[in-house]
Parts: structure tokens; C-alpha cells; sequence
């Protein structure tokens, strides 16, 4: 399938911009994420991307056929969470439904475990959210915690569901 993470590169602007740029993808995420997403909010990104180190985390792109589709991040906690990390993911609507998400969460686990101390990989979605429900599901994430009224997105409050991963 040509599926693969990698850093963020300085000529992935407009790729980043034209995948990102989608309300049903912002509806999905924390507000920190833009829009309407341009190409300025494309470079501050990645930008942001290259100066993150390894100590506090991993901000990746996602491709397919090294054409970027989407985007991947692992967020290392610190102190008695030192061995957690949060997970967190996008992938352009024009590519939803092909597996493209399940196989980038593969990666980035299978990383962590091996280059990292990391023991445990987290991820909240909303509840509305099947498809990365299933995500996660199939790289046998365990659901630990359904929140009810949990968080206020798009104007109204939604439930999510905390699934978690262990090495």
C-alpha cells in the first residue's frame, strides 16, 4: 500500500494544506487545530513539527506513495508518566476508509515500543467518531474510560472514549 511516517518537510506546505483544509477533519480534533487550514497555518506547523525534539515527543507526517495524506504525532508524558504517551492522528477525507490511519498507528506503536521506555500508548477520541474508533480497535487498543459530556466541540458537548495500548 505505500504507507509510511516520516518528518515533516519544509515543501509539504501545500500537501499539509490541501488535506487539512476540511471541517469534518477540525470537527474530529482539539480546537488548536486551524479552520479554515491554509498554507500559513501549514508552514507554523511545520515549522513547529521540525523543532520538537525526541525527548518530548514525535510529530510525523503520514504518506502514501510519499504523497502526504494526513499527519501523526505520539506526545511523551513526564514525571510518574513518564512511561505514557499520547497518541493522535488526521487523515485527509479523500483518503478515509482505506486503512491509511490503522497502518500509520501500527508504525508509530511499533516504534515507540522498540526505540522508546515507553509502556503505555493512550488515545481520547470523540464518541462520534467510528472510524477512529476502529483505528484504534485494530491495533488492539483496549477501551478503559467512556466520558460522558466530556468535551465542547462545534458548539455542543460530546462524549469520549479513552482506549489505551500497552507494550
Amino acid at each position: 500500500m505505500g504507507i509510511s511516517i516520516r518528518c515533516w518537510q519544509e515543501g509539504d506546505c501545500r500537501a499539509l494544506a490541501r488535506n487539512a483544509d476540511d471541517p469534518r477533519i477540525a470537527e474530529r480534533l482539539r480546537d488548536t487545530f486551524p479552520s479554515p487550514y491554509t498554507e500559513e497555518d501549514a508552514a507554523f506547523f511545520i515549522n513547529l513539527a521540525r523543532r520538537t525534539t525526541d525527548d518530548s515527543g514525535w510529530i510525523y507526517a503520514i504518506t502514501k506513495d510519499n504523497e502526504v495524506v494526513g499527519g501523526i504525532s505520539l506526545t511523551f508524558g513526564s514525571d510518574v508518566y513518564a512511561r505514557s504517551a499520547e497518541l493522535g492522528y488526521w487523515i485527509g477525507t479523500g483518503y478515509w476508509g482505506h486503512g491509511i490511519a490503522t497502518e500509520a498507528v501500527q508504525q508509530i506503536c511499533e516504534r515507540a515500543f522498540r526505540e522508546t521506555d515507553v509502556l503505555r500508548i493512550e488515545a481520547e477520541v470523540f464518541s462520534d467518531n467510528p472510524g477512529s474508533i476502529r483505528v484504534l480497535e485494530k491495533n488492539h487498543f483496549i477501551r478503559e474510560g467512556y466520558f460522558c459530556q466530556r468535551v465542547y466541540k462545534c458548539g455542543r458537548m460530546l462524549d469520549s472514549v479513552l482506549f489505551a495500548c500497552f507494550k
